[in-house]
């Protein structure tokens, strides 16, 4: 079990009535999962350390605590106290036996019928992944998603979304995402003030390319450099911003930025 990942309460035996009849015996059977999902994130895609606390305190929620309504049913986490706030509600959900089979991160992934069968290892990533980045974010005062994604103004908000939107593809599939990268001036567009005119006026399938192909141009050649952690906790400490009404030159300016200060940190890692 990973050493930062720490149930608030006392561990019981392994041995035990099943879930539905003793709760914290299904407290700890989540709280290995948990710990199992952890060492699948990093045996997938390497350390985590770039961003992670030291410790990761695990707390279940009751119905009647002030921060279950936030959770809405689900895992959340909580920066500020380095705690994931885990609803009661979740610890009857269906596990893999044997647990380990959790420590494999890819297969899941691979086959919907596991997706199906225990949404509960999804919902774990999810919350391990916003946890990496809420951190990373936090390193440099900001906080994740970055505040640029409410903003009203479409020069402001689809840059922030570009970058969240790509994070899946490197995070939830292996498989590269098809399409016509030779579309810049769609996905990049370059007189930003003309395209929001247009999807004003036409309606929203430019936004949605741009949202949803523009991040992904930005970061594939970072990852493929150094790495999915590395570059995750660089875009969650560092927003990015339209420069000079021009998508494409803020999203090359943006990528060349990165390429500096990963290799920057690279160095200073092996000095």
């Amino acid at each position: 079990m990973k050493p930062w990942i720490v149930w608030i309460g006392l561990l019981v035996p392994t041995l035990g009535m099943a879930c539905e009849h003793e709760r914290r015996r299904c407290e700890q059977i989540l709280t290995e999962l948990i710990a199992f999902r952890t060492d699948a994130i990093e045996s997938a895609f390497g350390d985590l350390s770039v961003a992670m606390p030291a410790e990761i305190r695990i707390r279940f929620v009751k119905r009647e605590d002030p921060q279950y309504e936030i959770l809405q049913g689900g895992i959340a986490y909580d920066a500020e106290q380095h705690q994931l706030l885990i609803p009661r509600g979740i610890i009857n959900a269906k596990t893999p036996r044997p647990l380990r089979w959790g420590s494999y991160y890819w297969p899941y992934y691979q086959k919907e019928e596991y997706q199906r069968e225990f949404p509960v290892i999804e919902a774990i990533d999810n919350a391990l992944w916003s946890a990496f980045l809420q951190e990373a974010a936090a390193s440099r005062g900001l906080k994740w998603p970055h505040g640029n994604c409410r903003s009203v103004e479409v020069s402001v908000r689809l840059p922030c979304e570009m970058l969240i939107s790509a994070i899946p593809q490197y995070v939830k599939t292996r498989r590269s995402l098809v399409f016509n990268e030779n579309r810049l001036d769609r996905i990049w567009p370059e007189d930003f003030a003309a395209f929001n005119k247009r999807i004003w006026r036409y309606g929203q399938l430019e936004y949605a390319d741009a949202q949803r192909y523009g991040g992904i141009l930005i970061i594939r050649p970072l990852i493929a450099e150094f790495g999915v952690p590395r570059v995750l906790a660089y875009l969650a400490r560092t927003p990015f911003l339209v420069e000079e009404n021009n998508l494409r030159t803020s999203a090359l300016n943006y990528q060349e930025r990165a390429r500096d200060a990963l290799r920057v940190a690279a160095a200073s890692r092996f000095n």
